[in-house]
């Protein structure tokens, strides 16, 4: 799941847990001197009065080149310079551009900046390093207001129009698609249901596609809608007359559902905080970390509606065929290339959900990587640059040009 585990300075590696995050071999720490308990003291006042301090997300300069409603296409650049932090290490940065651009496209529920997690922890920083034009879409923050956005607006409008978008900006005609979580799946619905998308290929990290064997994720969704559920159950009724606004997730209880997938590592990592609190670069891993799992945004209720509808009670994602806003979608019909990535320890889609993809793509080309880490450890731990990252890098240089 989402726990992450501390080793050291700047490391942060995916824990057998999910749920917050927890720091190993803090217990360790010596007797506070009296220098240092005035340390920590400051940086307890100063974590609560400026903990923007503290927290080092979103810091890749990018310029945001379309909107539609809330939904916004940023495009990243990288500072003039020969090499990038990555991590404890360092890496050159290639000075041609490959041709075709790589859109980058979130889950919901959490921020477009999980893929600028920190300055040497950024996904975005490591892909422009290898080469990469990238583009990430920002979701935006829905609110009560937009309770009604459904899978329609994000298969069939948005994905489209930022497709175009790029291809456009860059004058390429093709891109290449990378999805985290529900992003990959939103990728796959989209190029289910436009079998002509002028995409070259997919990658997917921890992307459910099978919700009966993804564990907590088909779990988080169901305990979000027990009323609808029961209605469902009780009266055979569909799910689509019932108002939006009963699915309808806000952002504080994905946050506890998250954490609570694991309750012993939340106190645990609290701990660790505590006994480590004179330690600035802790301190700032820390917070920075826990943002992920604090920030969290609103899941729109159209979106659980249909999620619970289609792909938690008929499961028709696992027989690759389903309707979105009236189009059909096939999985059979992907034909791009596809790259998906499992985290071995992840608690939230569990592997077997995340392998099922490729049993209903079409694709010829097509390799599933196991990768060390829990739900968020596989994406953006201190594991991730070398393993997913690296690999889905390597994986694109032929694809790129």
């Amino acid at each position: 799941g989402p726990m992450l585990c501390y080793c050291g300075p700047g490391k942060i590696t995916a824990y057998p847990y999910s749920g917050s995050i927890a720091i190993s071999g803090a217990s360790m720490a010596p007797r506070p001197s009296v220098k240092s308990s005035l340390r920590a003291l400051s940086h307890m006042v100063e974590r609560r009065r400026h903990p923007r301090r503290f927290i080092q997300t979103d810091k890749t300069p990018w310029d945001e080149i379309y909107r539609n409603g809330i939904m916004a296409l940023r495009h990243y650049s990288l500072p003039p310079m020969a090499r990038i932090p990555v991590g404890d290490e360092e890496i050159p940065v290639r000075r041609e551009k490959h041709r075709i651009p790589l859109i980058l496209v979130p889950a919901l529920g959490i921020h477009c900046w999980t893929y600028d997690l920190m300055p040497n922890r950024s996904m975005v920083r490591y892909l422009m390093a290898r080469g990469h034009d990238v583009y990430l879409i920002d979701w935006g923050q829905p609110s009560q207001a937009d309770r009604d956005l459904d899978l329609d607006t994000y298969v069939n409008q948005w994905l489209p129009q930022v497709v175009e978008r790029v291809r456009e900006h860059t004058g390429s005609d093709q891109v290449n698609l990378l999805g985290y979580c529900m992003g990959g799946l939103l990728c796959m619905l989209y190029l289910g249901s436009h079998p002509g998308a002028p995409v070259r290929s997919l990658s997917t990290i921890a992307s459910p596609v099978n919700f009966h064997k993804s564990g907590p994720f088909g779990k988080i969704f169901s305990l979000a809608a027990i009323p609808a559920m029961q209605a469902h159950d009780w009266f055979q009724v569909r799910l689509e007359p019932l108002d939006s606004k009963l699915f309808h997730i806000p952002a504080r209880l994905l946050s506890l559902g998250f954490k609570m997938t694991n309750p012993p590592g939340l106190v645990q990592s609290y701990v660790d905080l505590l006994r480590n609190m004179g330690d600035r670069d802790y301190l700032t891993e820390y917070m920075t970390m826990g943002q992920w799992f604090n920030d969290m945004v609103d899941y729109p209720g159209a979106v659980v509606r249909e999620v619970i509808e289609k792909m938690v009670l008929a499961n028709s994602l696992a027989d690759g065929r389903l309707s979105i806003g009236g189009r059909p979608v096939d999985f059979g019909a992907i034909t791009q290339d596809l790259l998906a990535f499992g985290g071995r320890t992840d608690r939230i889609v569990s592997l077997r959900a995340a392998r099922e993809i490729l049993k209903v793509v079409g694709s010829r080309e097509k390799r599933f990587e196991e990768a060390p880490g829990g739900h968020a450890g596989v994406f953006a731990g201190s594991k991730a640059p070398g393993q997913c990252w690296r690999v889905i890098a390597d994986w694109l240089e032929a694809r790129a040009d």
